[in-house]
């Protein structure tokens, strides 16, 4: 099913063609899968060249990231917060199971619309053949707190710091905050919903470890930061169509 649903995206979603930073977003993506309890899956990581911060997972081990988080996060441990995430909710089949919600909706078409804000564009909604059908099931508050503390897990067992995934989310909140709920931030948090409860939850995670052990952990590495020289240098993400 997710490849299947895989295949639609990568025909309907601007992908970043760039084998320097495929590669890496697969080596970090790979590192922290691999360790968890699916580490049987066929994981595949992906980037969306778009400017909209948002990050999705499919069945089977499909990891999306759009250009917006590359482009925000400091640091490696930020970008595996993210990552490690998503990979929990592939971990936990939440995404097959909003796929059973659907009840037969385009989910390719629905993700589409959701990770770009694609469908506000009314030129892109007729070459897409969407219009106002499109039908996106967010994942439940529950369903966020269980990723953020298996995705928390996921980044200590792959030897990376987690403190990356509270000072994104700070980052991205203080964002959204400025622009008014305006800017490119707010499709991820129409996507993941109770943000401030959720950043809460990881500093208490974060407290109950040590300065020592969280020490031991890899906040970043060199191959993080070429991968961002690479990012700047390339052409601007497509701008999203305003909300």
């Amino acid at each position: 099913m997710g490849q299947q649903e895989a295949q639609q995206i990568a025909t309907q979603l601007p992908m970043l063609q760039d084998a320097q930073i495929n590669d890496y977003v697969n080596q970090l993506g790979n590192r922290i899968a691999k360790l968890t309890s699916r580490s049987d899956l066929d994981w595949h990581f992906a980037v969306v060249n778009t400017d909209v911060v948002n990050a999705f997972a499919l069945p089977g081990g499909y990891v999306y990231v759009n250009r917006g988080i590359l482009e925000r996060a400091s640091n490696m441990s930020e970008l595996a917060g993210v990552m490690g995430h998503e990979i929990e909710h592939v971990v936990l089949r939440h995404s097959v199971k909003q796929m059973e919600q659907q009840q037969g909706a385009n989910v390719g078409l629905s993700i589409a619309c959701a990770l770009t804000n694609v469908c506000n564009s009314q030129i892109t909604q007729a070459a897409v053949n969407v219009g106002a059908t499109a039908v996106f099931a967010k994942f439940s508050r529950q369903d966020e707190v269980q990723a953020d503390d298996g995705g928390f897990q996921n980044v200590v067992r792959a030897g990376i710091n987690p403190r990356g995934m509270l000072t994104f989310f700070q980052k991205l909140l203080a964002e959204e905050q400025s622009s008014g709920g305006s800017g490119n931030t707010a499709s991820w948090f129409a996507d993941h919903p109770g943000t401030q409860d959720r950043i809460a939850d990881i500093q208490r995670m974060l407290n109950s470890m040590s300065a020592a052990q969280l020490a031991k952990l890899q906040t970043d590495e060199s191959a993080f930061q070429s991968m961002k020289r690479r990012l700047a240098q390339l052409p601007a993400a497509p701008k999203a169509p305003a909300q």
